[in-house]
């Protein structure tokens, strides 16, 4: 006859430690975590005065351009009670974003995904945080980006291990069924956007250090809530830290808000909004890539400068030649201008030095011949 078993100890009587849940954005605190690590939501700085990015009024400007696509011949009282009627049969947060948003979205030429988890980015806190996953959000192609940028900065700027996936996002959407928590979807735009803002400043250091903080937003979220039919935009800037040593600081601001389900006109202006906020993010990471790499290539040129200069001094037997008027790096770099002007600060990208961010440039550019609708 065997003896009496003994009971197996507890992790805790073992003291050995647990799995530790983490927090997410459906928990109260959540909020809180982030404004402890200087991550501040939508109007926490009001009373102490606003911590809107320099660039807000070209930003309301570009985003209120119209489109012709949503013109009232175009896009008729019957399509707007059709998407009245799609948005009141929507009863979960899945179908709100396969089947309400994309109409109010439409159509663009813009890398995008749904529901990814960004497992490959490094944390934007201590850990404790889970990671992101938007219902939604546009990127770049990561060809592209110069392959040694993106191994250097992948943890900033590529969301997934998934490396076909596009990079560098800036655009979110969170959406939320009509029984959804409002505030947990304005949570989870303020996570996203702080790491989207994270990863635009990364690669505007990468370019140029000392213009990085420019108090300008380069960054858009939108949250879309099914049952009051209400679309809030965002957008994140990255600002110096208040102490030496800190990280930086990411202030959210409300652009502004649409009743998307009360009338065809209030619909127009909401779409208006939100997918001129596609172009324009898309365009900030196609001129900022772009300056990106210029630099790398600047940084190769002086390589092989380097290089063949090495080489020529230990061949004192050879015939020397006249020095050629154009330099390797100066060839290099007679890149053709990004003549797009930014609603913030531009990258410039024709430079015979290394590449830099400009400043102060004032949108020129009639934003109604979009393509994309």
């Amino acid at each position: 006859q065997s003896g009496p078993r003994k009971r197996v100890k507890t992790e805790r009587e073992l003291g050995t430690p647990s799995s530790t849940r983490k927090t997410s954005a459906y928990d109260p605190a959540f909020e809180q975590h982030l404004i402890d690590y200087g991550i501040y939501p939508e109007g926490y700085n009001d009373d102490e005065g606003s911590e809107e990015p320099a660039n807000i009024e070209d930003i309301h400007r570009r985003l209120a351009q119209p489109r012709p696509s949503l013109s009232p011949s175009r896009f008729t009282r019957k399509k707007f009670l059709d998407f009245r009627q799609k948005n009141r049969k929507a009863l979960t947060e899945n179908t709100v974003m396969s089947k309400v948003f994309p109409i109010i979205a439409g159509t663009a030429e813009i890398p995008s995904q749904e529901n990814l988890y960004f497992g490959n980015l490094k944390d934007l806190t201590d850990g404790s945080i889970t990671k992101a996953k938007p219902d939604f959000y546009d990127g770049s192609h990561p060809t592209e980006l110069n392959a040694q940028i993106r191994k250097q900065l992948s943890e900033y700027i590529e969301p997934s291990t998934k490396k076909t996936v596009p990079l560098l996002p800036n655009f979110f959407a969170e959406g939320k069924g009509p029984d959804g928590n409002a505030t947990v979807c304005k949570r989870q735009a303020v996570y996203d956007e702080a790491l989207g803002a994270r990863g635009i400043h990364q690669l505007r250091s990468y370019v140029d250090p000392k213009t990085a903080y420019d108090n300008n937003a380069y960054t858009i979220a939108s949250t879309y809530h099914g049952g009051t039919g209400t679309l809030t935009m965002y957008t994140t800037h990255a600002a110096p830290p208040k102490d030496p040593g800190s990280s930086a600081e990411y202030h959210m601001t409300q652009l502004k808000a649409f009743a998307m389900t009360s009338d065809p006109e209030t619909f127009r202006q909401g779409a208006t909004f939100l997918r001129n906020a596609r172009d324009l993010t898309h365009d900030e990471r196609k001129e900022l890539i772009a300056a990106a790499n210029a630099k790398a290539l600047y940084a190769k040129s002086l390589c092989f400068s380097s290089s063949t200069q090495s080489s020529m001094s230990h061949s004192s037997n050879e015939p020397t030649h006249p020095e050629s008027e154009t330099s390797p790096d100066e060839f290099a770099l007679d890149l053709v201008t990004l003549d797009r002007p930014n609603h913030g600060t531009p990258i410039s990208t024709r430079t015979k030095s290394p590449p830099h961010v400009a400043t102060n440039q004032r949108l020129k550019r009639d934003y109604r011949s979009n393509k994309s609708i």
